[in-house]
């Protein structure tokens, strides 16, 4: 069973039936669960590695406060930083009824950044987490709607969620929703329950009597738009389309007939490129895809620890890498020049793992593609 599945159960059922349409609750669906967080870990994260702006956001009753006001000068490692998050201001704004926001803490936790790349695997759309620590009575935004789809864990304490029956179709991040003539739906999520909320859909959260601390992993949802303006970047950058607007006193004048031209010329060479190795380009080619779970790399070149036929080999959790036919892969925006075995290597091991063995029928040859692949922070290998 896979951490999605653990949080929201039946994938398949999950993608026809809720995804993007209707929210689903699960009591007590994380209390299983490994690679979650602890009160602790929230602790450490906040008062114990000078995080810095904007990784933390504080908010009160619909109004996000100013850094200013939590932030203070600091002298780590002689640097005068002026960003860096006071603890002691920040606990205070908490007693006084506000919420602090961890904003992707799972890049300073990689037991739960393992599970955001566990869960992007799964999903084929980056994951991050951001952490919600409200103190009682507390509500943070006004009503507001997410362009991400997002799965709420109940660490702490309970939290009311308010969920309207309506779905904004065009979401911007935190778009506040007003004149919102809908029914809606209320859960009491209490520890260890979970909550799938689609993007789009409207919703107000408040503590009661108790503190709350939940989790949010957010579903960093690739659109259509996302996905035809890469293609459209790339036909762009051709010749076709290289030369100068016309000269003189009407320049638009002159432009407007002719934009029906390009305009065919950019649908046609969209269509021409709309094959499958230019979509993996666009989708995978994103940042996000290149930030895989890098623990234990450092470690492989310190020990240097030799790479056995019998080890089986895997792409590291969230790793994507785009291959093509020159002898090229790109992860994310960063790209290695690699010989076509094994580039051949990274297209097959995005079907599994397998063992070194089966890379190649000459040893040698296995082993020396195996150990590139580590050595680029691309694969893991293990027995």
């Amino acid at each position: 069973m896979t951490a999605l599945s653990t949080l929201i159960g039946d994938v398949d059922e999950f993608f026809s039936r809720h995804l993007g349409k209707a929210a689903l609750h699960r009591p007590g669906a994380a209390s299983n669960l490994e690679n979650l967080i602890s009160v602790e870990d929230i602790d450490r994260v906040l008062t114990g590695s000078a995080l810095r702006t904007p990784g933390v956001r504080i908010a009160k009753d619909g109004t996000v406060i100013p850094a200013d006001r939590y932030v203070a000068k600091s002298t780590l490692g002689y640097a005068d930083l002026g960003d860096v998050v006071d603890p002691v201001k920040a606990v205070r704004f908490f007693r006084g009824g506000a919420t602090i926001v961890l904003g992707t803490v799972n890049l300073l936790l990689p037991h739960l950044h393992a599970l955001c790349k566990d869960i992007e695997t799964d999903l084929g759309h980056p994951v991050d987490a951001n952490v919600y620590v409200a103190p009682p009575h507390a509500r943070a935004f006004e009503v507001h709607c997410d362009a991400q789809d997002i799965i709420i864990v109940q660490i702490h304490g309970s939290k009311r969620w308010e969920l309207f029956d309506a779905i904004v179709p065009n979401p911007g991040g935190g778009k506040i929703v007003s004149d919102l003539d809908a029914s809606s739906s209320t859960y009491e999520l209490r520890e260890g329950d979970v909550l799938y909320v689609p993007r789009g859909m409207p919703h107000l959260v408040r503590t009661a009597d108790a503190s709350s601390i939940h989790l949010t992993l957010s579903i960093n949802t690739l659109t259509w738009a996302d996905l035809l303006r890469g293609m459209v970047l790339e036909i762009l950058r051709s010749d076709d389309f290289a030369g100068a607007l016309p000269l003189g006193h009407d320049v638009a004048g002159q432009a407007a007939p002719l934009v029906r031209k390009y305009a065919d010329l950019l649908s046609a060479a969209l269509a021409d490129r709309a094959d499958a190795d230019a979509v993996d380009r666009i989708v995978y080619g994103r940042t996000a895809f290149g930030d895989g779970l890098k623990t234990g790399l450092f470690r492989q070149a310190l020990l240097d620890t030799p790479i056995d036929l019998a080890d089986r080999i895997a792409l590291r959790a969230g790793t994507w890498p785009v291959t093509t036919d020159d002898g090229r892969v790109t992860v994310g925006d960063t790209g290695f020049r690699l010989p076509r075995d094994a580039v051949e290597t990274c297209r097959r091991l995005r079907n599994g793992p397998m063992k070194v063995a089966e890379i190649s029928s000459a040893p040698d040859e296995a082993r020396g593609i195996a150990s590139a692949l580590v050595t680029l922070g691309l694969c893991t290998t293990g027995s």
